[in-house]
C-alpha cells in the first residue's frame, strides 16, 4: 500500500521510466546516414572531433569503452545511450515544471506532451547528435531558473558550465547560450556575466585543443576557420526561398506528429489497426479540445517569473528562426516541444487538455513513427552497403549515398570503398564516359519509387538510367517507403 501511495504521489516519475523503457524497445533499425556517421568515428577513433558536433563522437567513443562487453551491436549501445540521456531530458523539464506546478496531474501531462513529441521521440530511438546537447541546455535553463530565485553563484556557474557542454556536444546550443547570457548581463551585479563569460571560455579553448589534434597547430584563425568549417565549404545550407516555406512547415508539424509519404503505403497493409489508432487519436482530440474551453490564463506576479519566460520566448523564436534559415530543418526545432510546455506552464493550469493531446501524439507517433522505424528495414542500403564491399572497382550511382557510405564505414573501414554518386551529381556525360572506359556501374535508380518526404522535395536525378538497355538486375526492393531496383549497368 505504500508503494502504491508514493508511486500515485510521484507518478510523473513512472510516466519518464515507461517513456524511456519504450524508446529502449523502439530503438531505430533504420539509423539514419548521421547516426552510421557517429558510429564509425565512435568506434574506430577516426574522425573523432566533427566541428559542430565537436565532442559526441568522443562522447560515444567513451560509452562503446565502457559497456562494450555487453551483447549488443555499438550501433545499438549508442542508441540506448541516446535513450537514457532522453529520460534525463524529461527529468529535468519535470523538475523546471515542479517549480511552477505543484500537481502531479499537471507533471504527467507536460512530461508526457514532451516525451511523446515525435522531433524528440526520433532522435531518442537513433544515435543522432541532438538529445545530449538539448539535456544541457536544459540543465543550464533549469540553473537559471534556480538563479533568478536565489541570485547565488554557485547555481550560475552550473548554468555557464552545463550550456558550454551543450555547445561543445553541438553548435546548435549557442541559441540557448545566448539566451541565459541575456538574461545575466542585465543583472545588476556585474561579477555574475564576468564569471558565466569566463566559464564559457571553456568551448573556444576546447576548439582551439580539438584543432591542435587534428592539425598539429592551430592559431586563433584556424580554430574559427575549424569551428564554421561546414559554413566554410557550403556543407550547411543556406536558405533557399523555394524550399523554406514549405519545409519550415512540415519540419514544425513533425516536430510533434510524425508526418511521412510512408504512412499512406503502412496504413494500407494495417488497414483494421489503422482504423482503430485513428478512432482513438481522433476521440482524444475532441476531448482536448473540449477540456480547453475551461482553461483560465495565469497572471505573472513575480518579476523573475517574466524575466524568464521573456527569455523562453527568445529562445522560442530564435530556435524556429535558425531552424527556418536552415531550410527548415526539423532537427534544430527539438528544443521546441520543451520550450512550449514551459510557456505553457506559466500561462494556464489546466492539465487534462495538455493529457487528452498527449496521448494523442503519444498514440500516433508510436503506431506511424517509431513501430515502423524499429520492425522493418525500410531502404535497401544495407543490402547495397554489402554490395560495394563485393565490388570495390564499380562506381555506384545511388539515392541515398551518403547514408550507403556511412554504413559502408561503420561495418568495413575505409578500406576498399568504392566510387560513390549521389543522384543529383551524375550526369549523361559522366556516364558515357564511364562506359567507354569499361567501368562497371551500379544503380538503385532504376524504377525507382519513393514516398513523399523531404529527400523527394530537395533532390532529383540528371540522369534517367531506366533508358540503359541490356542492365542485369542484382535485387528488388519492396517496403512502404520506397521500391528500388538495383542494377548492374
Amino acid at each position: 500500500m505504500k508503494l502504491l501511495t508514493n508511486l500515485k504521489k510521484n507518478r510523473s516519475y513512472v510516466v519518464i521510466l515507461l517513456l524511456t523503457v519504450l524508446y529502449a524497445l523502439l530503438l531505430s533499425a533504420n539509423p539514419v546516414g548521421d547516426a552510421y556517421s557517429n558510429a564509425f568515428a565512435s568506434q574506430s577513433g577516426e574522425d573523432m572531433f566533427s566541428p559542430h558536433h565537436l565532442l559526441y563522437a568522443f562522447y560515444g567513443n567513451i560509452i562503446l569503452k565502457l559497456f562494450g562487453f555487453l551483447p549488443f551491436e555499438p550501433m545499438t549501445l549508442l542508441q540506448l545511450a541516446n535513450a537514457v540521456v532522453a529520460g534525463g531530458c524529461l527529468l529535468l523539464i519535470r523538475r523546471m515544471l515542479k517549480r511552477i506546478h505543484h500537481e502531479e496531474s499537471f507533471l504527467c501531462a507536460s512530461v508526457l506532451f514532451c516525451g511523446a513529441s515525435f522531433g524528440f521521440m526520433r532522435f531518442a530511438t537513433d544515435n543522432e547528435c541532438y538529445i545530449v546537447p538539448l539535456f544541457f541546455c536544459l540543465l543550464s535553463i533549469y540553473y537559471l531558473q534556480v538563479f533568478l530565485v536565489r541570485n547565488s553563484m554557485s547555481r550560475l556557474l552550473k548554468a555557464a558550465v552545463a550550456i558550454s557542454f551543450g555547445c561543445l556536444f553541438h553548435q546548435l546550443s549557442i541559441i540557448a547560450w545566448l539566451c541565459v547570457f541575456g538574461v545575466i548581463v542585465f543583472n545588476r551585479n556585474k561579477k555574475y556575466p564576468l564569471a558565466f563569460l569566463a566559464v564559457s571560455l571553456i568551448v573556444p579553448i576546447c576548439y582551439f585543443v580539438a584543432t591542435f589534434s587534428i592539425f598539429g597547430s592551430a592559431s586563433l584563425s584556424d580554430t574559427v576557420a575549424f569551428a564554421l568549417t561546414d559554413y566554410i565549404n557550403g556543407t550547411a545550407q543556406m536558405p533557399q526561398a523555394k524550399q523554406v516555406v514549405l519545409l519550415t512547415l512540415v519540419s514544425l508539424v513533425r516536430t510533434f506528429v510524425q508526418l511521412h509519404g510512408y504512412m499512406f503505403e503502412f496504413a494500407k497493409s494495417n488497414i483494421v489497426l489503422t482504423v482503430v489508432v485513428l478512432a482513438g487519436v481522433a476521440t482524444l482530440i475532441v476531448f482536448a479540445i473540449m477540456k480547453t474551453k475551461k482553461n483560465s490564463l495565469r497572471n505573472l506576479i513575480l518579476f523573475q517569473e517574466r524575466r524568464f519566460v521573456r527569455m523562453l520566448w527568445v529562445y522560442l523564436i530564435l530556435t524556429f528562426g535558425f531552424a527556418a534559415f536552415s531550410n527548415g530543418n526539423a532537427e534544430f526545432m527539438i528544443a521546441i516541444p520543451f520550450i512550449l510546455v514551459l510557456l505553457y506552464s506559466y500561462y494556464f493550469s489546466q492539465s487534462k487538455n495538455l493529457l487528452y493531446l498527449s496521448c494523442a501524439m503519444l498514440l500516433w507517433n508510436v503506431y506511424f513513427g517509431l513501430y515502423p522505424q524499429a520492425s522493418q528495414r525500410l531502404t535497401p542500403n544495407e543490402d547495397i552497403a554489402e554490395l560495394c564491399r563485393q565490388n570495390p572497382n564499380a562506381i555506384f550511382v545511388l539515392k541515398d549515398k551518403n547514408v550507403v557510405e556511412n554504413i559502408y564505414l561503420y561495418k568495413y573501414g575505409k578500406q576498399n570503398l568504392p566510387t560513390l554518386y549521389r543522384e543529383d551529381k551524375y550526369s549523361e556525360q559522366q556516364y558515357l564516359k564511364d562506359k567507354s572506359e569499361g567501368k562497371t556501374i551500379i544503380t538503385d535508380l532504376v524504377s525507382a519509387e519513393e514516398t513523399l518526404g523531404r529527400a523527394k522535395l530537395t533532390s532529383h536525378a540528371n540522369f534517367d538510367f531506366s533508358q540503359v538497355k541490356n542492365r542485369q538486375t542484382l535485387f528488388e526492393f519492396s517496403s512502404c517507403k520506397c521500391k528500388r531496383t538495383v542494377c548492374k549497368l
